[in-house]
Parts: structure tokens; sequence; C-alpha cells
């Protein structure tokens, strides 16, 4: 009887760095502290940075000077603690968005990992290596799955 061959999970995610990521985080409402989205996008008419939560119904435009205490990784705008992140074996695994960490979940996920381009070093390349470790693999999914169904 021969043995089936096993699948292999190959990545094959777009060849992005992290900043096609940061067009909007998700972070902790200040006011109900629940999740909050902050925008920042950039147009015709200008830079758009505003805080809006879907919860509260706060929202917030950026004010130039005005910081939250913050203990833990936040957004670079409003210096809010991201919404999506998490503590594994004393490192910290986070997250912008929910597209962002749908991407790490999908490159950890994987078994065989190869170059997407070779113009430049894309976002899950530059993982810090807790987080590609085949030895984490099944906790840092479970972490992931967890951030995700915050």
């Amino acid at each position: 009887m021969s043995k089936l061959p096993t699948q292999t999970h190959r990545y094959t995610g777009p060849p992005t760095r992290l900043y096609s990521y940061m067009t909007h985080f998700s972070v902790e409402c200040p006011k109900c502290s629940k999740e909050a989205l902050v925008i920042n996008q950039k147009n015709e008419a200008g830079t758009i940075r505003k805080l809006v939560c879907s919860n509260c119904s706060y929202t917030e435009q950026e004010v130039a000077g005005k910081t939250y205490q913050n203990a833990s990784i936040g957004d670079p705008i409003f210096n809010l603690p991201l919404w999506l992140q998490g503590e594994f074996k004393g490192d910290v695994l986070w997250a912008c968005n929910r597209e962002h960490l749908g991407e790490i979940r999908n490159y950890v996920a994987s078994k065989l990992r190869e170059r997407q381009t070779l113009t430049h070093t894309t976002m899950v390349e530059k993982l810090p290596q807790f987080i590609k470790a085949a030895k984490n693999r099944e906790g840092i999914l479970k972490l992931i799955d967890k951030l995700l169904r915050k």
C-alpha cells in the first residue's frame, strides 16, 4: 500500500510592504474600550486622519500634539493601543488591521514560503523570527485566531 502524499501549503500572498497595510488601524476606542478604526488615507484633497468607533459613535480628527497614555504598541496617529496584539512567550505579535493579521496568518500557516519578489523585502519576510519559527506555528496560529475573534 503506497502512502498518499501530504498536501504542502504554499504561501502565495502578495509582495506587499508593511506600509501598504497602514491605510487604517484597528485600535482600542478611548471612550468605550471596544474596537475602533483610525483612518489614514491620502486623496486629492489632502490627508484624512480620523478615529471612528462604530460601537459608541465616537469620532475624532487628528490634532497635533494630542497623545493618549499608551503602554502597548499603538497606531502612529493617535497613539492608541492596537486592537490586534497579543503576547506569545514574552514577545508581542501585532497587526495594523484585520487584513494585515490575515496575511500574517496565511504566511505562518504555510509550510512552503517562497520569495514573492526580487525587487524588495516583503512584509512577511521582515516578520520577527518568533513568528516565522516552525516550532511556534501552532501557538502563533492559535493566538492569531483568538485575535481575529476579538
